[in-house]
């Protein structure tokens, strides 16, 4: 039975070491993939296995829910008052890091002007009970049972209460006056359709992580192997020849199980996308 593990012996600052070189490592697990650990004599053109896999990682982008993360962005009011901003009003967002793949900014799902109390109460329309109040939720809720009356008010308190949330945060999204903007992830351009930030800017965003975690990836990897066979497959069966004793290798056979493999992986991608899942009684 393993000991529970605790922050205070483990730094939880740093992130996971990938090694020096992942690149390198994954190309030698990819090539051991496709020639059964040498047992196959291919020699596979590095140069084409290194395309497939940046393409292989702008599609996990798209498709793969584990290849993004969320995270905030600060932009400064200042910014919105510069001449580019008011002639263009739009806001540029670099490309991903060149060494690790992370930090590009890939969708955009929300963007919040800090003038109109993002996350701040909302401007007064917020329903929580604040703890040591007068008629606090936990007092809501467990009046009822404390009278003698069951369980079955109280969560009928729950409910109304459940209800005026729902309601009171509808509300505050039309108050608030949400900004209207338009993302292109191609050209990584935000731009405001609306009006102008009255302050700082908060935006929700997917942005992309490192190229390493990707390649460690269980199921990454299979794609790409995939894909390798595929290539292989249809490319080098163009030409055909023969090994030392006669022996042809059977490109057919190998774009096949790369075919095979690409639909086993695209089904367990598709099934796995998040789902928000209701249970019924």
């Amino acid at each position: 039975m393993s000991d529970i593990r605790s922050g205070d012996n483990i730094d939880l600052s740093q992130g996971r070491d990938y090694g020096t070189d992942c690149l390198t490592e994954f190309l030698n697990e990819i090539g051991s993939e496709i020639t059964g650990a040498c047992m196959v004599p291919l020699n596979l053109p590095q140069a084409e296995i290194i395309n497939i896999i940046k393409r292989a990682v702008k599609w996990f982008r798209k498709n793969y829910e584990y290849s993004l993360r969320e995270n905030y962005f600060h932009v400064p009011n200042a910014v919105f008052d510069s001449q580019s901003f008011k002639t263009t009003r739009t806001l540029n967002f670099p490309k991903e890091n060149a060494t690790s793949g992370a930090g590009e900014v890939f969708s955009i799902y929300g963007v919040y002007d800090l003038a109109s109390g993002w996350n701040t109460g909302g401007s007064g329309l917020d329903l929580r009970f604040a703890g040591g109040a007068d008629f606090n939720i936990e007092k809501m809720f467990f009046s009822n049972s404390f009278a003698g009356t069951g369980a079955a008010e109280s969560a009928e308190e729950l409910q109304y209460y459940v209800i005026n949330q729902s309601y009171f945060d509808m509300a505050r999204q039309i108050l608030e006056n949400p900004l209207s903007f338009h993302y292109s992830q191609l050209t990584g351009q935000l731009k405001f359709m609306g009006d102008t930030p009255k302050g700082d800017v908060i935006i929700e965003c997917y942005e992309s992580i490192e190229n390493c975690a990707l390649y460690n990836d269980e199921i990454f990897f299979r794609y790409v192997a995939a894909k390798v066979k595929q290539a292989v497959g249809a490319k080098l069966g163009v030409f055909r020849f023969s090994l030392p004793g006669g022996v042809e290798i059977d490109y057919d056979g190998i774009k096949s199980m790369g075919d095979e493999e690409m639909e086993r992986v695209l089904e367990e991608i598709k099934g796995d996308e998040g789902v928000d899942w209701m249970f019924h009684s």
